[in-house]
């Protein structure tokens, strides 16, 4: 199987030593976040979102599994959300959440559905075919829905170097508005069987956005390693400078652990996969409730101390470390989730945030 890159800034990333900036300016004052000491697992292979409550419990998404759990440090257990059964939500591949109500996306029956955390469904929104297949990741307080939609494959598939766009449609999902577009996915052409195809490069990241309660979209961009905020009344986007990250290379202990994120049944398939030579500068993001974006920045694997780069509209404000080798699964106000891979599962840890940091 023969590779040529389609585009030559990963190449040329990688050519820089690990550990070099691409962006040199003083780093503003770190604070480390405090674990609490207790523990959890979740017995998922990997959790993809998170949503805090406000008695203190979280509730998870293992998507692989499709399952929906409360995670609740106080009384000790991890237990499937209720109300959501495989009935009444039968695919579930994504989740939101509006304060303690959380909002499921629905493959199986095209809807979108919210639930209380007593197990009472409120809403139930059919997903029309104007959205092609995609679903909502995010909704504001007006009702507002917001979609990614990824570009059109077309005949020969290379439709997927296009942007993609993120999309506001109002309550009814019955208009829709492009806010921003995202970089499209860092692919490889590759040969195979004497034919050409494009192969999505894992471990590549991705941009990463989300809406707040007053329609303000935020958007990291990993290509700048710059966050924008898109003001709801429309014009021109608030922005960061480019943020300064190091250098971190994708290495064989990195493909293992990503493989080992999918069902057992998958892995083979997997072992096939073409792999980015260098990590994105983050891999989650998330907003607080000031609209400061908390960028989850990329480490070597396992590294024992993972770092947080929170930015405004200023630029970097300062950086938040969590003594943990896992993934940022979430904040609140006060707290930072966590989740390191285990043999039974996911172990979830909390961690304070420092007073300073607080919104």
């Amino acid at each position: 199987m023969r590779h040529r890159y389609l585009t030559l800034s990963i190449a040329a990333i990688a050519a820089c030593s690990p550990g070099e900036s691409r962006t040199r300016y003083e780093a503003p004052e770190s604070f480390p976040a405090v674990a609490s000491g207790d523990t959890l697992v979740a017995p998922v292979v990997h959790v993809s979102q998170a949503a805090p409550r406000s008695d203190g419990s979280w509730v998870i998404l293992g998507v692989e599994e499709m399952s929906v759990l409360v995670a609740d440090f106080a009384a000790g257990t991890v237990i499937p959300h209720p109300g959501v059964t495989r009935e009444e939500v039968p695919g579930v591949v994504s989740m939101m959440a509006s304060g303690d109500t959380i909002y499921l996306s629905d493959y199986g029956l095209r809807r979108v559905t919210g639930w209380l955390p007593d197990g009472r469904r409120i809403d139930a929104v059919p997903v029309p075919d104007a959205t092609r297949g995609s679903y909502p990741r995010a909704r504001d307080a007006a009702g507002q829905w917001y979609f990614e939609f990824p570009p059109r494959p077309g005949p020969d598939g290379r439709g997927v170097l296009d942007s993609l766009a993120v999309v506001r449609a109002n309550s009814t999902l019955t208009t829709f508005d492009t806010i921003a577009r995202l970089a499209p996915p860092a692919v490889l052409e590759v040969e195979q069987d004497g034919r050409p195809r494009l192969a999505q490069l894992q471990l590549a990241g991705r941009d990463l956005w989300g809406a707040m309660p007053d329609g303000t979209v935020w958007l990291g961009r990993i290509a700048q390693n710059q966050v924008f905020w898109y003001p709801p009344s429309g014009g021109k986007p608030a922005s960061t400078r480019p943020l300064p990250d190091p250098i971190v290379t994708v290495t064989e202990m990195d493909r293992q652990i990503y493989i080992r994120r999918y069902p057992e049944a998958q892995r083979a398939a997997l072992e096939q996969a073409v792999f980015s030579a260098v990590k994105p500068p983050f891999e989650r993001a998330f907003a607080d409730r000031r609209g400061r974006v908390w960028l989850f920045k990329s480490a070597p694997a396992l590294d024992t101390v993972r770092t947080f780069q929170v930015a405004d509209t200023t630029g970097w404000v300062m950086s938040v470390t969590v003594p943990s080798y896992g993934v940022a699964l979430g904040i609140s106000d006060t707290e930072i989730l966590m989740g390191e891979e285990f043999p039974e599962g996911i172990r979830l840890l909390r961690f304070a945030i420092p007073e300073a940091a607080r919104p």
